[in-house]
């Protein structure tokens, strides 16, 4: 069971994301935030002393989720040259349930990325972390060597980050749906 406090938490964040996702971070104001999460105004900064303590706190969320679904995905497949396009599948979904909205993260950094350096570290956090885990997939995937491991990497990371850019510009999967096309080829 949890404690009230992380109750009040689990509110404001859920407000949060929803508001910073869909309406953007500078376009959403405290006062909406406390009114939508249904809190005292003293709750909320009770655990956020600033907007940008909370903006960080959802980006490390958001990140904790991304990163714990995204695992769950991979580790349903069994073929390694199969867990890299599991990548693409992950991404597929989440962005047909968030209706094509793009990256949380990449918007976050577009409106906040230089506004506090916590800000941008947590953002360039979850970039690496994205990186390591297609170089360990890459790694390990038997791939067909036309590029080193380090190239394909990269490759992998770059067309995944310009499909999701697509996606959200283009309100469809199609970009990402054709770079898994394209990586299959390269494996």
């Amino acid at each position: 069971m949890k404690q009230r406090g992380q109750v009040v938490i689990d509110k404001i964040l859920d407000t949060a994301e929803r508001l910073f996702y869909t309406q953007g971070y500078s376009n959403t104001g405290i006062n909406q935030v406390i009114e939508e999460a249904d809190i005292a105004k003293a709750s909320l900064y009770k655990h956020f002393e600033t907007k940008t303590d909370l903006l960080v706190a959802y980006i490390q969320r958001t990140h904790e989720r991304w990163h714990s679904r995204l695992q769950a995905a991979i580790d349903k497949v069994t073929d390694p040259k199969d867990k890299l396009l599991a990548i693409f599948d992950y991404h597929i979904e989440r962005q047909e349930i968030r209706q094509f909205g793009g990256c949380p993260f990449i918007k976050a950094n577009d409106e906040a990325g230089t506004s506090d350096p916590r800000v941008l570290a947590e953002i360039q956090a979850t970039k690496v972390h994205s990186k390591s885990i297609i170089k360990k997939l890459v790694a390990a995937s038997g791939h067909q060597k036309n590029l080193t491991d380090q190239e394909l990497s990269e490759l992998i990371f770059f067309t995944l980050e310009g499909a999701l850019t697509s996606v959200s510009v283009f309100k469809q999967t199609a970009e990402l749906k054709a770079a898994k096309k394209i990586i299959k080829k390269l494996i």
